[in-house]
């Protein structure tokens, strides 16, 4: 669901300065007690949020953030399982989480508001029986346009191809997401976006390398942005970040590919080596009763999963494509999928469109 270095580099920092200060308060064992620490995406969870819950509960909420499923993995595989309690994770990693031990089964019983979740959201193949994970929210990958900008380049995109049209040079805004845009690549060539085989997967380097001659930008951030300015003519972005750029721009319009768009399913999931199961219980129910869930929605507008949320949106979002998105779109969607070791290939491709 970006910029990876700088961020990690940036957040590295705050946290030494955090901990310098925390000791020179005195911070005692019991306030890391009442202490939840989550590992999120950046630009997920409102801030307010997070201070209702403390005045609610008492209980103190400390976020750090990554930019990607690969940056989150490799920081707990090299052993920050134990600075979390709780994380959020894309569908697509959950097996591998399993397998390599990060996060441990929850009890969903100890969470009453799991009935605020829309069933066709729940035991989903990932994690059937919902033993590991809790579903947040899911994201949409879609393909916006500016209408007046690609008029005036003369642009028409119909399909996945049309992106590789060379008057678009310098003028698309891209996840900066290697199964995002490799999987694009993969369902532009009619071939499998969950493939496993490497010689498959390869295949995908010659289109994303013409793609790459059109991006401007590889932003997974603030892609809304470049959008809403003008600066780019055509986005491959998250729902949210197209409906921001809408927001403030009328010439961005949804593009319905035939091909079919990518989605993954944000969860909350526990780490393997906390000991406040409780705190995390309180954390998630708290997020999902209704009007909390919305004020999150209304913040970072992804794919509403909470079926008491949906009885509280109004006109703005049953009238905007962007946000209320069609049962034919999502028909067409592709979730990405666990593909195991052969992420290494998917990387590999990757690497070689952005070099």
């Amino acid at each position: 669901m970006r910029k990876l270095y700088v961020k990690l580099v940036a957040v590295l920092i705050v946290t030494f300065m955090g901990v310098g200060l925390m000791a020179g308060c005195g911070s005692s064992a019991a306030d890391k007690e009442n202490t939840l620490y989550i590992y999120n995406w950046s630009e997920y969870i409102p801030q307010e949020v997070y201070e209702l819950f403390e005045q609610e509960t008492g209980i103190h909420v400390v976020e750090s953030t990554f930019s990607s499923n690969e940056e989150m993995l490799a920081k707990l595989v090299a052993g920050g399982t134990g600075e979390y309690d709780i994380f959020v994770a894309s569908n697509y990693v959950i097996p591998a989480m399993i397998a390599q031990g990060l996060i441990k089964e929850i009890d969903t019983s100890k969470i009453e508001n799991m009935a605020n979740i829309s069933e066709d959201n729940l035991n989903l193949g990932f994690d059937k029986g919902n033993k590991y994970t809790v579903p947040y929210m899911a994201t949409i990958t879609l393909i916006v346009m500016n209408k007046a900008k690609c008029a005036e380049l003369g642009v028409e995109i119909n399909n996945l191809n049309d992106l590789l049209n060379p008057a678009l040079a310098n003028n698309i805004v891209v996840p900066d997401d290697c199964r995002e845009l490799v999987d694009l690549a993969l369902k532009a060539l009619g071939e499998d976006p969950d493939s496993t085989d490497e010689a498959t997967i390869n295949k995908a380097e010659e289109w994303l390398v013409k793609l790459a001659n059109n991006v401007k930008l590889y932003d997974s951030d603030t892609p809304f942005s470049a959008l809403a300015t003008n600066e780019v003519a055509v986005g491959i972005v998250y729902n949210m970040d197209a409906v921001k750029a809408q927001a403030i721009n009328n010439d961005i319009v949804l593009v319905d590919i035939p091909e079919g768009n990518e989605m993954s399913y944000d969860n909350f999931v526990m780490s393997s080596k906390t000991t406040k199961e409780d705190l995390v219980y309180q954390f998630i129910n708290f997020i999902h009763r209704p009007e909390i869930y919305k004020m999150c929605y209304d913040e970072y507008p992804c794919v509403c999963l909470n079926k008491g949320t949906m009885e509280l949106m109004g006109e703005d979002y049953y009238s905007n494509p962007l946000k209320n998105i069609s049962s034919a779109i999502f028909a067409k969607a592709h979730v990405i999928g666990d593909v195991g070791d052969a992420a290494t290939y998917y990387d590999n491709v990757f690497s070689k469109m952005k070099n």
